[in-house]
């Protein structure tokens, strides 16, 4: 598992003052960027190196508002991994209280054509995802 926090902003919110639902998207996005950049695999050096990491599918459940300036908790998890495919679910929490839940699913592409995750990336995802956790903060 790894964790992410971070307060949310005024320009994130909507007219009810609420998180705006398109904005927990976003934050599942960021969070999956802190994630990969602890791993050592940011966006950027998997984009210098040829690949994309292509959202297949997207998902979320609002089940408690979340306010301007909440600190809010993100737990990622790797909840699946192929050789071609990987699935991460989320919990957002501010303090004790559920928030949210999402999930997304990924695959790797190459000059626009879906490819294997890269070996360096599949090991690391494989030995450290599904033995440890990891911590990191915006």
């Amino acid at each position: 598992m790894f964790v992410y926090e971070r307060k949310v902003h005024f320009y994130e919110t909507d007219a009810q003052g609420l998180l705006h639902h398109s904005n927990y998207f976003r934050i599942f996005e960021e969070t999956r960027g802190e994630f990969l950049r602890n791993l050592g695999f940011p966006y950027s050096q998997l984009r210098q190196r040829g690949y994309e990491v292509v959202l297949l599918d997207a998902q979320a459940k609002y089940l408690r508002p979340i306010f301007y300036d909440d600190l809010i908790r993100v737990e990622l998890k790797l909840d699946e991994l192929t050789k071609v495919r990987f699935s991460f679910s989320y919990t957002v929490t501010v303090g004790s209280e559920l928030k949210a839940k999402g999930r997304t699913s990924h695959c790797v592409v190459k000059k626009g054509k879906p490819v294997r995750i890269p070996k360096e990336l599949y090991e690391v995802l494989s030995k450290k995802c599904f033995n440890n956790s990891l911590t990191g903060g915006g």
